[in-house]
């Protein structure tokens, strides 16, 4: 939900603590004791300094012009320590509200009085600005977490100057507020995709990290597991075509992370954290070598589920069964649908041998 500023509370003088005559200002900004807590000893929020700007801009009472100028640069100061410092910031004129880029690169709203259709812009900006922390959180990607959040910066002081255009006194006429509607909609989009672009290039990156370093420990998988298959069961297993089948098939992997890269067709969760991106992109090779033992498995099913003995040594060469194996790794489809012929193959072999009952 939008967060809402509500008016500040006034305090009567006589509840609002000691008199301070040494400062008139100070007296009247100790009549808001929410916002003077705050501004002395407090941790301000954002809603805090748009209300103390609109205690100074636009005074409903006498002395509220003098509050507003006394507590404003002091929350503005508390509020830049608490985020190292501000950016930018921007204060609607005609309803309560504003938003805020701080040096931490937190991007800070409210507005109490808009369309559905803003508030759930502005809450579009705000997780497009918190995706991007996420997404540029190495200090080394500061210059992309920058860029991607002055965009949802942007978009948001659209969506607040909308708002607050329409909540002026002359206000636009129907047709001249859905063009500005669709104006900002528009906006916000192209915010969205530019800012989306950044985020998926860095999440390919990551992931394409992640396959190449787990590409390693896989390949030095695939070759203790074939010692120890040497060892066991060399008599009964050609350890040459299981071992270049599976790793094939995780290069083939790897292969595939970078062609999609290239299409653009790799889209990556942006809302995990680099370290599960990476982890995500090191079990690719993993699961392309298990699929390329399943097609060298799946391969030697279907052949001797044929019956095809006489084509059986040139269909188990090396070469053979490498290929198959990278293909497996490349595109899981293509594993997946040798295994179903494999088992169709199987279970038609197995039909033909049961005996049939003697005709009466």
């Amino acid at each position: 939900m939008a967060e809402m500023a509500p008016e500040p509370r006034h305090a009567p003088p006589n509840t609002a603590g000691v008199e301070r005559d040494e400062d008139p200002d100070e007296n009247s900004a100790a009549l808001f004791p929410d916002l003077y807590e705050a501004a002395s000893a407090g941790r301000p929020s954002f809603k805090h300094l748009v209300q103390a700007w609109h205690l100074a801009v636009k005074p409903e009472r006498h002395g509220d012009a003098n509050a507003g100028n006394w507590l404003l640069p002091r929350l503005r100061t508390r509020f830049a320590e608490l985020h190292e410092g501000i950016e930018k910031e921007y204060y609607c004129v005609n309803i309560v509200g504003g938003c805020l880029l701080a040096s931490d690169r937190t991007v800070h709203s409210i507005f109490n009085s808009a369309p559905s259709a803003l508030v759930a812009q502005e809450i579009e900006c705000k997780i497009l600005a918190r995706e991007a922390r996420v997404a540029f959180s190495s200090p080394k990607l500061k210059p992309q977490l920058d860029e991607a959040t002055d965009h949802a910066y942007s978009a948001l002081t659209r969506v607040l100057g909308t708002a607050d255009q329409l909540a002026a006194e002359q206000a636009p006429d129907e047709a001249t507020e859905v063009r500005i509607l669709e104006s900002t909609t528009e906006e916000v989009d192209a915010a969205k995709r530019r800012v989306e672009i950044l985020i998926q290039r860095q999440s390919r990156y990551e992931y394409f990290m992640g396959s190449l370093l787990g590409t390693v420990p896989t390949l030095a998988i695939v070759v203790i597991l074939a010692l120890v298959a040497d060892e066991l069961w060399s008599s009964t297993l050609d350890v040459a075509s299981p071992a270049g089948a599976t790793t094939m098939a995780a290069l083939g992997a790897l292969i595939s992370v970078v062609q999609r890269m290239s299409t653009g067709d790799l889209t990556v969760d942006s809302t995990a954290s680099r370290r599960q991106r990476l982890l995500l992109g090191g079990l690719r090779p993993a699961v392309g070598a298990i699929f390329g033992s399943v097609a060298y498995f799946a391969l030697l099913t279907g052949i001797v589920a044929s019956g095809a003995t006489a084509s059986a040594s040139e269909a188990s060469s090396f070469a053979f069964f490498a290929i198959s194996g990278f293909a497996a790794g490349f595109s899981e489809r293509f594993a997946t649908d040798m295994l179903e012929r494999a088992g169709t193959l199987l279970g038609g072999s197995v039909a033909a041998n049961e005996p049939t009952a003697p005709s009466r």
